[in-house]
């Protein structure tokens, strides 16, 4: 075996579940085939390249030139297919049996397409946890990819050689990327990128590259940059012409030994463990990381942990819960279309969020949402309700499914259906993002690279705020949920209730009465207070919901139980996701979903409708996103001693 210098070129390319057919399009042309048309033109060069299952499957149905320049490069050997999670999810986060199942169905398809079974992997984000090794060799997978940080954070310094590390005795080898060549690549001048490459080369050491395909064409700028004004072309040449060796990844383990074995401890890229971090927290971390006056101490001082996506935003923790609830059903009693289902939903984009939408993207979660509905359709429902703890918060919540809604129910001090789905159009009309602080709207304008010459990466780019947006990053109460009661001055401004101005004058401090559930009926009861000038009155209130064929019936009782008549406004708010096409008013009633549904209140009730939007961070900029409407409906109540309102709400299909 050889210890000597070798550049391994890997690239990722991926395109998330659910992502619009436009953007295929876009990448493809602007990316991914000019990409494979300029390797095929320079044989002597050798790379390694991931392509999720939903660009495998696109090429493989839409995109024959692709698909044609992937089977005839790997073929000569130019070009070594990974694997991994065929739906691109982030592994530690999914059930084992998943994990091995998406790999698996991943190495099989590229076996029977391609002719050969991969030996690596492409880790989802880079994402790593201590447990992987075990899982990933005995699906037959010998090595990975890990960012520089994760070898830096296990006390290893020589960064540009191979490694080895083990779980319960099974071994996996580990590249480290070089961050540097991640910047350097294609953003900067070949004469910088030549240097570089020439102190590993007299070192004998392994220049690893593992990045993102898409900063090939796709990234802002890159286009113009990489094709356009002839980078990847100079790119070839240079390599061909320094007789810089190339090799894939497969080829550099057959060829070297390990360095040493090392425990990598949880971590991702730089960038992903700074994006998880609390906007507060984010500063702290940068701050004291200014203060490092050795790069050494990168070993001690490490940002965020990937699940702490699931704590700063409870959306994307939500989505997992139910991911989680769905394998359980699915490996019980599904078939291998609702697995197939599962795999798609458990694709890693609407999961997290950072400089690429993510989270804030409706679509992406309809998607992951949808299919997870698939899946769960597929399996049989308990009959009535069931009482279940799906965020393991040690207070149960309330499940009651049939063959046209599910319906999840969180009872408490702000409690309220968390989950309306609705099976005919896999549609979970509760998937709605609330607005929360963010790093990044602090540092709009902020130009994070130094002027040099070439282009800047995403990471680097200033993105100074939209008109407008002091509103839109204005945080809101979140998470939102429907069929929630909040209560108001009588006399308060309907516009200022609906905008979140007004506060609220009453609140749930009391007693929970016992939850009961009677065949499709569930009731429940909270005790409450309400301001009534400068005194606190209290307030009962007791909840029913029904479920039956395809209606779902929400009422709310109000009951003075005080010694004082009681005045004040109640809004029974409901937040849906909605895009605008799809709602309108019919009197008094909204239709939903372009009409197949219609929610109809009590009368008596003035509507009103919230837009629910967003400000985030995109590779191009900020993005100001629709997320839904909240629902309110506002009715002014006097109440005497003992005395009862109600306000029921009805959801069912159009006839």
């Amino acid at each position: 075996m050889s210890r000597g210098f070798a550049f391994l070129f890997g690239v990722h390319n991926h395109q998330p579940v659910g992502n619009f057919g436009w953007v295929f399009d876009q990448a493809a042309a602007d990316c991914y085939l000019p990409f494979l048309r300029a390797l095929k033109g320079h044989p002597r060069v050798k790379i390694s390249a991931h392509y999720s299952g939903p660009l495998l499957e696109d090429f493989a149905a839409r995109r024959g030139e692709a698909w044609d320049l992937l089977a005839e490069l790997t073929a000569r050997g130019q070009m070594e297919l990974l694997g991994g999670g065929f739906y691109e999810p982030i592994l530690p986060i999914i059930p084992e049996a998943d994990r091995r199942g998406q790999i698996e169905m991943m190495s099989d398809y590229l076996e029977k397409h391609f002719g050969r079974r991969p030996r690596g992997i492409w880790l989802t984000e880079r994402v790593w946890e201590p447990h992987l090794p075990s899982t990933l060799a005995r699906a037959g997978i010998e090595y990975t990819l890990l960012d520089e940080n994760h070898f830096q954070a296990a006390g290893i310094t020589g960064l540009h050689d191979l490694y080895v590390t083990e779980d319960e005795g099974y071994p996996l080898r580990l590249f480290p990327i070089d961050q540097r060549l991640r910047y350097l690549i294609p953003f900067r001048g070949l004469p910088e990128l030549g240097r570089y490459l020439e102190g590993i080369r007299a070192a004998g050491g392994l220049a690893v590259l593992g990045d993102d395909g898409e900063k090939f064409g796709l990234w802002p700028g890159t286009k113009s940059w990489v094709y356009e004004k002839g980078w990847l072309e100079r790119f070839f040449l240079f390599l061909e012409e320094n007789d810089i060796p190339t090799m894939t990844f497969a080829e550099a383990v057959d060829a070297r030994p390990p360095a040493a074995r090392i425990y990598p401890p949880p971590a991702s890229y730089i960038e992903m463990m700074e994006w998880v971090l609390e906007p507060d927290d984010a500063r702290r971390y940068r701050r004291l990381k200014e203060t490092l006056s050795e790069p050494d101490g990168r070993r001690f001082l490490r940002a965020g942990f990937f699940r702490d996506f699931f704590r700063k935003y409870p959306e994307s923790r939500r989505l997992r819960d139910r991911m989680n609830g769905v394998s359980r059903t699915v490996r019980a009693d599904g078939d291998a279309e609702a697995v197939r289902d599962l795999y798609r939903g458990q694709s890693n984009d609407p999961y997290w969020h950072g400089v690429f939408g993510g989270l804030y993207l409706p679509h992406l979660r309809e998607a992951a949402y949808g299919h997870l509905l698939k899946a769960e359709a597929r399996c049989p429902a308990e009959p009535g309700w069931t009482k279940v703890d799906d965020d393991l918060d040690g207070r149960p919540e309330y499940v009651r499914r049939n063959g046209r809604f599910r319906l999840q129910f969180k009872p408490g001090p702000d409690g309220g259906l968390e989950e309306i789905d609705y099976y005919p159009l896999f549609r979970n009309l509760s998937d709605v993002l609330s607005r929360r602080a963010e790093t990044y709207h602090g540092e709009a304008g902020e130009d994070r690279g130094p002027e040099r010459k070439g282009e800047k990466s995403i990471h680097e780019i200033a993105k100074p705020l939209p008109a407008g947006a002091a509103d839109l990053i204005r945080p809101g109460r979140g998470p939102l949920r429907s069929a929630v009661d909040r209560f108001f001055d009588f006399e308060a401004d309907a516009a200022r209730i609906v905008s979140g101005e007004e506060p609220e004058r009453g609140g749930f401090d009391g007693e929970e009465s016992p939850v009961v559930l009677a065949e499709d009926r569930l009731v429940c009861g909270q005790s409450g207070r309400i301001m009534v000038r400068t005194a606190a009155s209290p307030i009962a209130v007791r909840k029913e919901i029904a479920v039956f064929g395809p209606k779902v019936l929400v009422r709310t009782i109000l009951r003075n139980p005080g010694v004082r008549i009681l005045r004040f406004a109640h809004a029974a708010e409901w937040n849906l996701y909605q895009i605008p096409e799809e709602i309108e008013t019919d009197g008094d009633a909204v239709r939903l979903c372009r009409g197949r549904l219609i929610l109809r209140p009590a009368a008596g009730a003035e509507l009103h409708f919230r837009p629910l939007r967003t400000l985030s961070q995109s590779e191009k900029g900020y993005d100001t996103i629709h997320q839904g409407y909240g629902l309110i409906w506002i009715h002014r109540i006097e109440l005497e001693p003992g005395g009862t309102d109600e306000f029921t709400v009805e959801l069912e299909e159009s006839e």
